[in-house]
């Protein structure tokens, strides 16, 4: 299920039949109201949400979204509204996976959502190890799976491709560079800022099941999945 918000009548409903023409469900919504309403009654895999909507401060629905237990796993594209592409960054560092500027083609479109789904699938290759373990910590890449101390933690895409990568090889210190290609679209910019926001909400979500912090800061370097 996808839901697209966007203020524009016209740009909604091109979004719509875009993604409606590739066999996909979708509900559209022009304001905030409507749509805080769809997402209490709807838990859609994907949310286009346009950077300017009337009544929605995007940011913090952004940060909302994925701090609650029934939206973090939800996907986010990001929409820049016509003179409003200075609110990327901010939006990515809110938990928005991706952002597309307008004009864009039918088929940007159709890749990014093609590209955040198979990361929500996980890719084949990924399955050659189902099972990831280090100490408590439990990491099923076929299900889409994390426990600790047996207790399910529920991650968002990004913070769950950053802790596979983690996890393949403990102990070890990756870069913020190696980080983000691990975790991010090649065609999505984003900073060492964005990278530090991801690596505090996964590393806030590990502690919230108990136990010692696992994830090590290494100043100047990076980060590593360590006691």
């Amino acid at each position: 299920m996808v839901l697209i918000a966007t203020a524009d009548d016209s740009f909604r409903t091109f979004l719509e039949y875009t993604v409606k023409s590739k066999g996909l469900v979708v509900a559209g919504v022009s304001d905030g109201e409507t749509l805080a309403k769809r997402l209490e009654t709807m838990a859609p895999d994907l949310l286009v949400l346009e950077s300017r909507i009337p009544g929605v401060e995007t940011q913090t629905l952004c940060e909302r979204l994925r701090l609650a237990p029934q939206t973090r796993s939800m996907s986010i594209i990001a929409i820049a509204a016509e003179g409003d592409e200075a609110s990327r960054q901010e939006l990515l560092e809110s938990g928005a996976h991706q952002y597309l500027s307008r004009p864009f083609s039918p088929e940007i479109l159709m890749t990014s959502i093609g590209a955040i789904w198979h990361d929500a699938n996980r890719d084949p290759a990924l399955g050659l190890r189902e099972l990831l373990t280090f100490l408590d910590l439990e990491l099923e890449v076929s299900s889409y799976r994390v426990r600790r101390n047996g207790r399910t933690i529920h991650l968002a895409p990004t913070e769950f491709r950053l802790l596979h990568h983690l996890m393949k090889n403990p102990h070890r210190v990756y870069s913020r560079d190696e980080l983000r290609e691990a975790a991010w679209l090649r065609a999505v910019h984003v900073g060492p800022r964005t990278i530090d926001v991801h690596i505090g909400r996964l590393r806030a979500a590990l502690n919230a099941a108990g136990g010692k912090g696992l994830i090590r800061t290494v100043w100047s370097v990076g980060y590593a999945l360590s006691e």
